[in-house]
């Protein structure tokens, strides 16, 4: 069970670098306490065979001693045994039998070393809530004749304390591998952040610089594999702009002759029926090649004035009867590319003029524009107040040629491709576009742009 608390505390860091070296250093805690356990247990055993050889022989010597010494005079005899390393005393009662915990190997001699028969039991508390060897240890022993003789040992003070001593250098050695753990973790993931900026540069230039193909061997076959991609990726966008940009040509010829033609038309209602349509295929043919050329590749990425684009975009609007407010202020310049970023809010804005007139209006509608500015994300609120948008719509709205307008008037309905237009360009630019419903009516749509581009 503590396993796996401590896995799932670990999963709530989406680090591959934390998750690593936390399990590294949770390993190597693990076997700092394990080399522990066993330096004590063998420290144990070997000075308990040191100890129990010279011990043994003393309790022997005095056990046989009393043994052959009047029970009276036993007292005022173990008076003159006693010394500063060992004393010994005759209980009435023996002592109650328990577990001698890290002594055993020392009780274990010296049963081997005293022999004959007799009762011995070791006893007492380990040092400093460790398992090192006690002082003073305690030993009881039966006589032949019944008499119960213990035997206080106190051990010298350095060997109580010897492991304390290795408390400093184990610490050492457990910070300094740490610290090459962090270091080589860190080594190690690098290739793996630098994978991913590299994947999120793609989505908006797939012309960038290729990564690398050096490191480990693993690292390299997955750069490879990822500059494989780019160049492929590459290839066929270019592959296909050069259809589209002949497609688009070849269109041009035709539709030059059937609007020539179509001027020699008698019937007047006719022929501006013709040149009606004509006109609504060249706008849907230019705004589907402009989708999916994304003009956003074909320019370099400059310090703009948002404020003044806005200002620009909101007094050509205005000139044409819209009515459009502008609220906040960019407090400094933000990197994009111009001519994408200004066809990003033109569509916005154009949408929201369009769609965002309420049901009993006859006129244009009304637009306001909020200017959030962060130290990382510029954020742009596009308000209007028309009828909104279903929930379970909004998301489609982006896609190609979906139309918030029912009818199939192009001068109304347009051609479908604003928003989509519109989100590809923010996310060239490393942001997006999304719409939700006003809670007091009307659609907001919110663009939003990071303080720089790749």
């Amino acid at each position: 069970m503590r396993g796996l608390r401590i896995i799932n505390y670990l999963n709530r860091y989406d680090s591959i670098y934390l998750r690593v070296t936390a399990v590294l250093l949770l390993g190597l805690l693990a076997a700092q306490w394990v080399s522990e356990r066993l330096y004590q247990e063998e420290r144990e055993r070997v000075v308990s065979h040191l100890i129990a050889g010279p011990l043994g022989q003393r309790l022997s010597k005095v056990a046989h001693t009393l043994e052959h010494t009047p029970a009276s005079e036993r007292t005022e005899l173990l008076q003159m045994l006693n010394s500063p390393r060992i004393t010994f005393t005759l209980p009435a009662t023996p002592g109650a039998e328990t577990e001698p915990g890290p002594l055993h190997h020392l009780q274990d001699r010296l049963r081997e070393t005293l022999g004959d028969g007799r009762r011995v039991m070791v006893t007492g508390e380990p040092a400093s809530g460790r398992d090192e060897l006690p002082s003073p240890i305690q030993i009881s022993l039966t006589l032949r004749d019944g008499q119960h003789l213990v035997a206080t040992h106190h051990a010298p003070e350095e060997s109580v304390h010897t492991p304390s001593r290795h408390l400093p250098l184990l610490t050492g050695y457990f910070l300094a591998i740490a610290v090459i753990t962090l270091l080589a973790m860190r080594w190690a993931v690098r290739p793996l952040q630098r994978l991913a900026q590299a994947a999120d540069a793609l989505g908006r230039d797939l012309s960038g610089v290729p990564l690398a193909e050096t490191g480990p061997r693993e690292v390299r076959q997955a750069a490879r594999a990822f500059n494989t991609m780019q160049n492929r990726l590459a290839s066929y966008l270019n592959d296909r702009l050069r259809i589209l940009a002949a497609v688009s040509h070849d269109l041009k010829t035709p539709i030059t002759r059937l609007k020539l033609r179509s001027e020699m038309l008698p019937d007047s209602v006719q022929r501006d029926k013709f040149l009606h349509d004509l006109d609504d295929m060249e706008t849907m043919i230019a705004a589907t090649l402009d989708f999916l050329r994304g003009e956003s590749r074909q320019e370099n990425g400059v310090l703009l004035d948002i404020n003044a684009l806005l200002s620009t975009l909101c007094d050509d609007m205005q000139a044409m009867g819209s009515e459009i407010t502008l609220n906040g202020h960019a407090s400094r310049p933000l990197l994009a590319r111009p001519q994408a970023l200004k066809r990003c809010l033109a569509n916005l804005l154009d949408n929201a003029v369009r769609y965002g007139v309420p049901a009993e209006s006859h006129t244009g509608g009304t637009v306001q524009i909020s200017l959030e500015d962060g130290p990382e994300i510029l954020t742009l609120h596009i308000d209007d107040h028309g009828p909104g948008i279903p929930e379970s719509e909004l998301e489609q709205m982006f896609a190609p040629f979906r139309r918030g307008e029912t009818s199939r008037n192009r001068s109304t309905g347009g051609a479908g491709l604003g928003l989509a237009i519109a989100r590809n360009l923010a996310r060239a630019h490393g942001g997006d576009v999304a719409l939700r419903n006003r809670p007091d009516g009307g659609l907001r749509a919110t663009l939003t742009l990071p303080r720089g581009i790749h």
